[in-house]
């Protein structure tokens, strides 16, 4: 009914609606009336509620009307004897024609024709006016010009076109509601690619269902799960489908209120404060019967950033608490808060695409969508760091506002070595809420496993104490890692580097004070001048990075709890150690894999290693034909998880070693050293590429025999290719060959003194 101007964007919009009015005319009648029900719509409304509000319009109230997207104002009989009035009016007429805001004129029991002719009650006014402003004619001029302007707009005419003053503010409210909701596509408020998102979650709402819906939003911090509920929010609480809305922000609300207080508010915004006094009693007998009543309403709720399921339980309850049709949308970081509160469906925020993800950076960076010229490269490698998380694009952009080339190529330096505090304290939320279990496997997968095959992880989380399976599930549904349909596991870059921040605080002067070590630079520091201490858990060195570094046995006396080393060089190969307790102590598994270095197998050798998760030495024939395989040797006796080995003679000192798995493809010659293995019970060969084992010495091996009590052969060619001392069999408890042709071989040198031997099998399958 009523419209005025075409409308667009306007810079920094606050209010949905500014009311000019006189308030003698209008206070206590028709404008508490219309606030109470604009109030109701969740339609932010600016109203002046001073009485005396002196001679000049203040600064304050001329930002509030810029600020504001519809301009209603009230013409009443006696507007026009307020100079203060006039003066918005101008200010009114102004922002439309300038900024294209709206104006939207109500006249009650005022005829337009008095405004447009300035006569009547209109005319008596400004004629007062003219006498005291007699040196001031301008002015009068453009109080004029303005209330003319004002007459020639579509607007509501009371009582000429309405029976009472309730028809007049339910049309007033519903025309304001169709202006705003064709305001602000998202994309001009800065909310880039949203758009898509809001509508892939409107056809989970299922509109015009009658079914009571809860739906969940769930993702990472900063993904964006808030501003999208509140995009939903915006559009649905301003339709006339529902009886009451509510948007509550949970865990503000709870850390300041309580869960009974947010209650309270979730009520009286559903019913409007409905039957609400200021006495206690009426104010218990209000809340009391809210819940019974709730069943007959139709309602939208949003419950922002909840934490557990208690909460949504406590605020919302079942599904049959409400009336038909009602929808009540949850946000939150935890899928199992969601789950476990009843939600029925969860939409997963994904981060934003390349395109997108550039067009929000620039609008905060540069006020636009387009690239700036000449920071091309910079705001491209700025994006890359954000990997798509809305919130760290919007915080980066706002910090590289105005700035020059130079400085961005500074600040760029050092985000990338220090995190931007605002958005890591979004994204810490869900680090602290994690078991101390939890966050240690957090802390090792941001460190060392982003990447790689989740059941490798899950071993080596398990063999820490860290309840691999569990944990990484847990990780998984609080949103810090996904895994991928390739069975590896990802981590978003700024939480990987929220992990990598939370280290460096338990010493930010001191590396070698922190729990996990993987800056070069620290390492070598750390590592040359002996600075290492108990606190140092785990460590990955790229030797790439320190060529000039030599390693020693004592270099890591000084870290007692070291449990896992992972030495990586790209032209040999990827070398980690790992151990459920100190790496040092003879009586403890440790794991190790090392290549390419003198100096790290003579380290090797003098540890006293008892069990070998990892070990890989360099005695192949070139960097190429080192390999490791990670699946585990599965025996109804052996429990422990068990890895491949390439050695070299310096397997020889491991003087402590229980059990090995070899893989003998690689090798020229099975070293002589073999022999020295006296506490080894365990011993797998496979040749799983048939290569002929002639020249592979296998008598070295047999003459040991008598040490190993399980000894699985998969897949040997020839097994008895050189006289064997085979009476050392004798101690050996269980033979296993992997074919029978090799089966056949050996038995024909068996002596019959191989008393000990109880099993004795082909397996196919080992």
């Amino acid at each position: 009914m009523a419209s005025s101007s075409s409308s667009c964007h306007v810079t920094d919009i606050k209010h949905d609606v500014f009311i000019s009015f006189r308030g003698t005319d209008v206070r206590k009648g028709l404008l508490s009336h219309l606030k109470k029900e604009l109030r109701r719509r969740q339609i932010h409304t600016y109203v002046d509620e001073r009485l005396d509000k002196g001679d000049e319009i203040s600064s304050s109230l001329l930002r509030a009307i810029e600020g504001s997207q519809i301009l209603l104002v009230i013409f009443s009989k006696d507007y026009a004897s307020s100079k203060w009035c006039l003066e918005e009016l101008v200010k009114m007429i102004e922002c439309m024609e300038r900024n294209e805001q709206i104006v939207v004129p109500v006249f009650f029991n005022v005829n337009p024709s008095h405004l447009r002719y300035q006569c009547g009650d209109y005319g008596d006014a400004l004629a007062k006016h003219e006498g005291k402003f007699k040196e001031n004619m301008i002015k009068i001029q453009s109080w004029r010009s303005a209330l003319e302007k004002a007459s020639n707009l579509k607007g509501f005419h009371y009582p000429a076109n309405f029976e009472d003053e309730s028809d007049l503010i339910d049309e007033i409210v519903k025309d304001i509601r169709q202006k705003l909701n064709k305001f602000y596509p998202c994309e001009s408020n800065g909310l880039v690619g949203i758009d898509k998102k809001v509508e892939q979650i409107q056809s989970l709402l299922i509109s015009g269902s009658s079914e009571v819906l809860f739906l969940g939003i769930w993702g990472m911090g900063g993904i964006g799960k808030t501003t999208i509920a509140q995009a939903i929010y915006d559009k649905y609480s301003r339709h006339d489908e529902y009886d009451g809305c509510c948007f509550l922000n949970v865990r503000e609300g709870f850390e300041q209120h309580g869960l009974s207080l947010l209650r309270e508010k979730l009520l009286c915004d559903l019913f409007e404060g409905e039957g609400l006094r200021t006495s206690g009693i009426s104010k218990a007998r209000f809340f009391s019967s809210a819940g019974r009543r709730m069943g007959g309403r139709k309602v939208l709720v949003v419950l922002d950033d909840v934490t557990t399921s208690e909460q949504i339980k406590y605020l919302v309850g079942e599904p049959i608490y409400f009336g038909q049709g009602s929808r009540v949308i949850i946000t939150s970081r935890d899928q199992d808060v969601l789950t476990s509160g009843g939600v029925h469906q969860i939409y997963e925020v994904k981060e934003m695409c390349p395109k997108d993800s550039l067009k929000l950076f620039n609008l905060h960076a540069f006020k636009e969508s387009q690239l700036k010229m000449g920071y091309e490269k910079l705001s491209e490698e700025v994006v890359k760091i954000a990997q798509g998380n809305p919130l760290a694009l919007t915080v980066l952009g706002s910090d590289f506002h105005s700035r020059s080339i130079d400085t961005w190529e500074c600040a760029l330096s050092k985000i990338k070595k220090y995190p931007n505090e605002k958005i890591q304290s979004v994204l810490r939320f869900s680090y602290d809420g994690l078991h101390e279990v939890e966050k240690k496997a957090f802390l090792d997968i941001a460190f060392f496993f982003k990447d790689d095959d989740k059941d490798y992880v899950i071993r080596q989380l398990d063999a820490w104490g860290f309840y691999g399976v569990c944990g990484i599930e847990v990780l998984q549904r609080k949103a810090l890692l996904t895994i991928l349909s390739d069975n590896r596991i990802q981590m978003h870059e700024l939480i990987r580097k929220m992990g990598c921040e939370i280290v460096r605080q338990e010493s930010i002067e001191s590396p070698g004070r922190r729990s996990r070590l993987r800056d070069s630079e620290d390492i070598h520091d750390i590592l040359r001048y002996n600075l290492g201490t108990d606190k140092v858990e785990a460590m990955q060195i790229d030797v790439n990075q320190m060529t000039d570094l030599r390693l020693k046995v004592d270099t890591f006396k000084s870290m007692p709890r070291l449990r896992f080393l992972k030495i990586y060089h790209p032209l040999h190969a990827e070398l980690s150690m790992s151990s459920r307790a100190p790496v040092w102590s003879p009586d403890k598994h440790v794991a190790l894999l090392l290549s390419g270095y003198e100096e790290l197998m003579s380290v090797a050798s003098e540890i006293h290693i008892k069990f070998l998760h990892y070990l890989l030495f360099d005695g192949c024939s070139g960097p190429k034909e080192i390999s490791v395989t990670s699946k585990e040797i599965r025996q109804p006796n052996i429990t422990r998880p068990r890895m491949e080995i390439i050695m070299n003679s310096s397997i020889g000192h491991l003087s402590s070693l229980e059990c090995s798995a070899v893989d003998v493809q690689q090798f020229k010659n099975l070293p002589n050293e073999l022999l020295c293995l006296r506490s080894t019970y365990y011993l797998k060969l496979s040749n799983s590429n048939g290569q002929n084992t002639k020249k592979l010495k296998l008598h070295i091996l047999f003459d040991g025999l008598r040490y190993y009590q399980l000894i699985p052969f998969s897949k040997l060619c020839n097994p008895v290719a050189a006289p064997l001392n085979i009476s050392a069999l004798s101690w050996c408890r269980e033979f296993i060959v992997g074919e029978k042709e090799s089966l056949a071989d050996l038995l024909k040198a068996l002596p019959f003194e191989t008393k000990y031997t109880t099993n004795l099998f082909v397996s196919e399958h080992f």
